[in-house]
């Protein structure tokens, strides 16, 4: 499913999410480096660690020694406890206040972690954030359904959706602690909104928001879950805002149903601006020593990653996690952004992330990236911004079949290269290679869409 992002919105309620997390009742949890010094002791690896790993028992929702942790000691089903649970009786389900969760990252005095969290510049590594992110957001829905409750089976989670994770920061230090928090701030029938930050030196450096649907694990079905009872102001509002783009989703939904032409979400201009694009990809390509030199076809941005999902990378639920995806997308479109700008580009925004189908254990996965546009940023002549969208795909080749699962959706910035005088030259101008491309440009960009004004190339 796409869910439309909402420039406005999101500004609205990342601004709400600006103020203090709630504290009614926070899950915090302690600094890993308060545990003993070995890795085994740490409680990272465990002696036990190919017994709990078994394929009875997906226990381990990331390679990331924090979230690691934390599920092990939050969710106690195994595979074998599942099939033999009995359905949860959804009349019983009461409503709940939000109760967030709150995860210290020690790195001031904890070598160890800064390793594991260490890019090859000294700071900390986005793409394994952004894992992270994934996996304690789960964990933030699952024990709002209650998911420590042995007596019955809980739901099955799915993350239906990221709208947007706004990096404030995207070079956070590696020598002063960090804070991961979150909470569900909204919830359907069978849905819900968790928000997430995180914080360091306490400036708020990341937030974000994630939409799961819960399925009865066994047919699939639509699954209730409790009800929230927003208690604060900042609570309620939150929960009236995330209402609202519920039912602009489910309007988005309704106006795309069957059919996936990208026409229908574009506006009359977006197509005629579309058109142009592809006019001037066609000279680009009939007459390229008549081009402009700026401009640069699409499909030459392009770098591609195939990969077999393996047993290591699975969730609770013994598909492929969807962090480790995000990981993998955010790191391939960092690279061709880098081989884009000529300069070490920086993240600034995670946009839309779809998921569209799960990835499962042993499939062959294709991650392509294209930079679908640029631009300068309005406020910095001196910097350039690259949109570099990335889709997976599961491909099987004994069926000669190929499915998108998943689309990705980053924003890079980087310095921009200067001429003899010392003056910025703008990015290259990207023009789309095919209809598709040229309308999910305009989708995204053109006139009518929210980043019309700052994106004029």
């Amino acid at each position: 499913m796409l869910f439309l992002r909402r420039t406005a919105q999101r500004s609205r309620w990342l601004g709400q999410a600006r103020n203090a997390v709630s504290s009614e009742n926070p899950v915090a949890y302690p600094a890993l480096s308060a545990l003993p010094s070995t890795l085994q002791q740490r409680g990272w690896t465990s002696a036990r660690a190919d017994e709990e790993d078994s394929p009875k028992s997906y226990r381990f929702a990331s390679s990331s020694p924090v979230s690691r942790r934390l599920w092990r000691e939050r969710y106690p089903w195994t595979e074998d406890k599942l099939l033999a649970a009995p359905p949860r009786d959804v009349s019983t389900l009461q409503p709940k206040p939000p109760r967030p969760l709150v995860v210290t990252y020690p790195f001031s005095t904890d070598e160890h972690l800064q390793e594991h969290y260490r890019s090859p510049w000294g700071e900390a590594r986005i793409g394994r954030i952004l894992e992270d992110l994934d996996s304690l957001t789960a964990l933030v829905a699952f024990e709002h359904c209650d998911v420590a409750d042995e007596r019955s089976r809980p739901p099955l989670l799915v993350t239906a959706g990221v709208e947007a994770i706004e990096l404030h920061n995207s070079r956070l230090s590696m020598q002063r602690d960090m804070v991961m928090s979150g909470h569900v701030v909204w919830t359907g029938s069978s849905s819900m909104d968790v928000r997430m930050q995180l914080e360091q030196d306490g400036e708020r450096q990341l937030t974000a928001l994630f939409t799961f649907v819960a399925r009865e694990m066994l047919t699939n079905a639509p699954h209730p879950v409790p009800p929230l009872q927003p208690r604060s102001k900042q609570d309620r509002d939150l929960f009236c805002e995330r209402q609202r783009a519920s039912q602009q989703r489910k309007a988005a939904r309704a106006a795309a149903a069957g059919s996936s032409d990208l026409r229908r979400a574009c506006s009359p201009e977006g197509e005629l601006w579309a058109e142009s694009l592809l006019a001037a990809a066609k000279r680009k390509a009939d007459l390229p020593a008549l081009a402009e030199p700026q401009q640069l076809l699409m499909d030459d941005t392009s770098l591609e990653n195939t990969f077999t999902c393996q047993p290591q990378q699975r969730n609770v639920h013994g598909r492929v996690f969807g962090g480790f995806l995000m990981r993998r997308a955010f790191e391939l479109a960092h690279s061709t952004a880098y081989l884009f700008a000529g300069s070490r580009p920086y993240a600034v925004e995670v946009g839309e992330v779809t998921f569209r189908f799960p990835v499962e254990i042993g499939d062959l996965l294709r991650m392509r990236t294209l930079v679908l546009h640029t631009w300068v940023h309005p406020g910095r002549p001196g910097q350039g911004r690259a949109h570099v969208q990335v889709e997976a795909s599961v491909t099987q080749p004994e069926k000669r079949q190929s499915t998108v699962t998943n689309t990705f959706n980053f924003v890079f910035g980087f310095e921009l290269e200067r001429d003899r005088h010392g003056e910025p030259i703008p990015p290259k101008q990207v023009l789309p290679s095919t209809e598709r491309q040229a309308l999910e440009v305009a989708r995204l960009f053109g006139p009518c869409s929210d980043r019309a004004p700052a994106s004029s190339s």
